[in-house]
């Protein structure tokens, strides 16, 4: 379980003043760790805010600061906002922007807090009247006249419509007038849909933000490369081989081999389109270590037959395939053991009862820390489910999902319509914040970002611990998660 999570300062630069980050950037550029990796490394950050975190003079900070949060210019406001954002000061960030409210009603802020309104709602019909109640509060302000965050709101009407349909999602990508954001929103709407299962239309918005970048000129771009990748996936998942293998290839030559994800894609899109002889390395290696797609599964049998004819014996073949990836596990996994005592955690579940690790002492405890903000987080629950459903019966064994690091105005009912709408069957713990505005699981187990899993032994110790959602396959994850809590069950 490693790769793929998100910062907390990350997500709360990105939650003040980077709407157009918030719904499918969270969900999925952090996914790949891209933008968080900028973050915490104090690049692609807006040269004011990034000069508010370089300096190292904290008598000359304070007064920087404290200049903008006196200053009668709503533009520094939203910088002193953003740089408490930043350093995950909440309170602090939450008393300028109170003073933004109060001297600016009808600024930025404001708007802000109305679009996010938009993207905390999660129904398209009911998303459509907050949109025209925000034009009638915004729309006739001079000063608000034409402002990116309009646009965010018209993807974020969109994307609410992304579950049920997919149509109203085009419809309202294509209200947006900027020109640049709406290539981007494209892209953001295939992924919202593509994530909903609904890869055919993926593919017609995510082959609109190429061609935009086309008729601009910009093939040569890292975001024009990312489009392509794309493009293969959802051609991947439209069983369109050959047309995604002649996308795939494009980038793949020149592509980061640290990307995973875009790897398997490209060694599904071999297999699916029968190039076997190229394909059948990369197969068996994703066998040893549990990532093949269920396509390389599927035809493994026939890549090697195509590849060493009949007389070869396969089924010793796999065998020994099968052997390889046990002892990878094993010892991938074995290696990361430690004995840490767990922090006993107090959190109300979602109907109110009290659970404390203490009170779970006797079984083996899989902590998943998760928020519904949290895309790596979300992206990781089919394979969690999977693992819930291994050990329901298991007496020795519980899963509480505990959310945390809440954004929403009412976080339980949040987490409570997320789960029941996905039907995942999950014990939820609510880690809310405290008098001190603390989420006190969350700092008891040290959390720098989520999703964070923690597997803790019958004593209460905790033996594995990880950030991030698994790179590895359904295989991998499953064999992972079983070897920990074999291994938590010994003690």
């Amino acid at each position: 379980m490693a790769a793929g999570g998100m910062s907390a300062a990350s997500f709360f630069y990105s939650l003040n003043h980077s709407m157009m980050y918030k719904k499918t950037y969270l969900s999925l550029l952090f996914a790949a760790g891209t933008f968080v990796a900028a973050a915490q490394g104090g690049r692609n950050l807006p040269p004011a805010l990034k000069a508010l975190v370089d300096q190292k003079d904290s008598v000359v900070l304070q007064q920087e600061l404290q200049k903008l949060v006196s200053s009668d210019k709503e533009e520094d406001l939203m910088l002193a906002s953003s740089y408490y954002a930043y350093k995950m000061n909440g309170p602090k960030r939450d008393a300028v922007n109170k003073i933004a409210l109060e001297k600016f009603p009808s600024g930025v802020t404001a708007l802000g807090n109305a679009v996010g309104t938009i993207y905390d709602e999660q129904d398209g019909p009911a998303n459509e009247k907050n949109y025209e109640t925000l034009i009638k509060q915004f729309g006739n302000i001079p000063s608000l006249k034409g402002h990116i965050r309009f646009e965010h709101a018209k993807f974020f009407v969109a994307s609410s419509f992304a579950n049920e349909n997919p149509a109203k999602v085009i419809a309202w990508i294509d209200k947006i007038q900027d020109t640049v954001y709406r290539t981007r929103a494209y892209s953001y709407g295939a992924r919202e849909l593509a994530a909903a299962g609904n890869h055919v239309p993926a593919e017609m918005l995510i082959k609109r933000s190429l061609a935009d970048l086309e008729r601009r000129g910009q093939t040569n771009t890292p975001e024009y490369k990312e489009y392509q990748k794309a493009v293969a996936a959802y051609l991947l998942a439209n069983k369109k081989y050959e047309e995604g293998y002649r996308y795939a290839v494009q980038v793949y030559d020149s592509a980061d081999k640290r990307d995973k994800a875009f790897a398997v894609t490209y060694l599904s899109l071999l297999v699916g389109s029968e190039r076997y002889a190229e394909a059948l390395p990369g197969m068996e290696e994703a066998m040893r270590t549990g990532t093949a797609s269920p396509l390389m599964k599927e035809r493994l049998q026939k890549a090697f037959t195509a590849v060493h004819g009949k007389s070869v014996d396969y089924k010793a073949y796999y065998s020994g395939l099968m052997e390889d990836f046990r002892n990878h596990i094993h010892k991938e996994v074995m290696a990361k053991m430690e004995k840490t005592p767990g922090y006993n955690f107090s959190v109300k579940t979602l109907d109110g009862k009290t659970v404390t690790l203490e009170s779970l002492k006797g079984k083996v405890v899989v902590l998943d820390f998760w928020a519904t903000w949290c895309g790596p987080c979300k992206a990781s629950f089919p394979k969690m489910q999977m693992a819930v459903d291994k050990y329901k019966k298991d007496p020795e064994v519980a899963f509480l999902f505990i959310h945390t690091w809440e954004t929403a105005a009412d976080p339980v009912k949040d987490a409570g319509n997320y789960i029941r709408d996905h039907k995942y069957t999950f014990h939820v713990g609510m880690d809310l914040k405290d008098a001190n505005k603390k989420n006190d699981a969350a700092v008891g187990y040290g959390l720098k970002g989520i999703p964070a899993k923690f597997v803790i032994d019958k004593n209460g110790n905790i033996r594995f611990r990880s950030t991030g959602n698994s790179a590895g396959g359904e295989d991998a994850f499953l064999a992972e998660m079983g070897v920990m809590i074999e291994a938590a069950k010994k003690g």
